[in-house]
């Protein structure tokens, strides 16, 4: 499948950073331990990255519509897991790329299993995240520039087979509610592929165009590979 481009601005300068949702500065039991949290108590992590503009937004759409989900939900609040696993490596440093097509990155984290009792019970869970609200809030505060995009990702990470799994998906104002379910749909899309052939590499990475899923996931090594992986694209896209 094809990936999704959008007309690209040489002059528009987009600066790409990921940060852990700013509301939740305390300490956390490590999601590593003997007894893993998830059995009880469900680990979440959510992500943004973009301008500063847009993250000013996102960050006001986590705290007003993700985070009391979370909180009456009973998640664990679990940032360590993207400084302890190597594959949801990501650099976070400012890195600005002219003419990147991305408006903003909205990501969302959950930690599971692949064992499908526990993998059904985190997936029935992860129905409920109220991802379209969290997107339409976004929408309500900034209005994307002609040629942009805020795409949504979703991770999964299965801790018994040491496998991240990503779902990307562009989001479009009035489209939320079907992206939320093309994006949950593709999870079990992806643990179908795992179940047929097996874990093929740290990261596979399935995505959502026009609300189509690809079987074939893209294999990658860490989230940093993805995002150099879309910058190798766009620098042989010609110029219009």
């Amino acid at each position: 499948m094809k990936p999704f481009r959008y007309p690209t601005f040489p002059n528009y300068s987009l600066v790409l950073r990921f940060q852990t949702c700013p509301h939740r500065p305390r300490q956390i039991v490590n999601p590593f331990s003997a007894e893993p949290l998830m059995l009880n108590r469900p680990c979440y992590c959510l992500g943004l990255g973009g301008s500063s503009h847009f993250l000013r937004a996102g960050a006001d759409a986590q705290g007003e519509v993700m985070e009391p989900f979370f909180d009456e939900e009973s998640w664990q609040y679990a940032p360590s897991y993207f400084e302890s696993i190597p594959a949801l490596y990501q650099n976070r440093r400012p890195t600005a790329l002219g003419g990147l097509e991305f408006f903003g990155i909205v990501i969302g984290f959950i930690g599971s299993c692949f064992a499908k009792k526990i993998f059904d019970e985190i997936y029935d869970r992860s129905l409920k995240r109220p991802i379209a609200e969290q997107l339409d809030k976004i929408f309500s505060k900034v209005s994307v520039p002609t040629g942009k995009v805020i795409e949504y990702r979703d991770v999964i990470y299965l801790e018994d087979i040491d496998l991240v799994v990503v779902i990307r998906a562009v989001a479009e104002k009035g489209a939320t509610k079907q992206l939320q379910a093309h994006v949950m749909q593709a999870h079990r899309v992806a643990h179908s592929y795992i179940e047929q052939h097996g874990r093929k590499a740290p990261i596979h990475c399935h995505r959502v165009v026009d609300g189509l899923i690809s079987i074939e996931p893209e294999l990658f090594s860490t989230l940093e590979d993805i995002t150099q992986h879309d910058k190798a694209q766009l620098k042989v896209l010609p110029r219009k």
